[in-house]
């Protein structure tokens, strides 16, 4: 699995649409004028799919007027060999949502520790791979 930040430039809406359909599962979402940040998971275990996702990716971005730059992605390879913080996250949602809300609050504390822990191994397991510019064939 890989975790992929991108900063993409121009257009007016949002790109979580083209994230989706080029196989991103998007976390996270920033905008900052006309540049807008997402963290965004791509679930696959080569690089060259990864760097095919891309690819399609810059297609569809560049469909709706959109581009990046020399740090259109950067890439990091989530090993997920632990899963301490899901277990972790579970049993404390759990515990504080029991004596917060009492049942309901059990399984909804449970489901967002689990949540949070997976977030927290991804954030652990992460192991920088690079950097990608926007490729040069697609300009728009």
């Amino acid at each position: 699995m890989y975790k992929v930040i991108f900063k993409i430039r121009g257009g007016e809406g949002t790109s979580l649409r083209e994230l989706r359909q080029a196989g991103f599962i998007p976390l996270y979402f920033r905008r900052n004028g006309i540049e807008e940040y997402y963290v965004a998971l791509f679930k696959g275990k080569d690089i060259g799919e990864l760097k095919e996702a891309l690819f399609d990716l810059s297609y569809y971005l560049s469909k709706n007027r959109k581009y990046g730059m020399c740090d259109f992605a950067t890439i990091y390879e989530v090993t997920n060999s632990s899963n301490l913080g899901k277990v972790i996250g579970g049993v404390t949602g759990s515990v504080l949502g029991y004596y917060l809300g009492g049942l309901g609050g059990l399984i909804l504390g449970m489901l967002g520790g689990i949540f949070l822990g997976e977030l927290a191994d991804i954030q652990l397991g992460e192991k920088f791979v690079g950097v990608v510019g926007w490729p040069t064939l697609i300009r728009t």
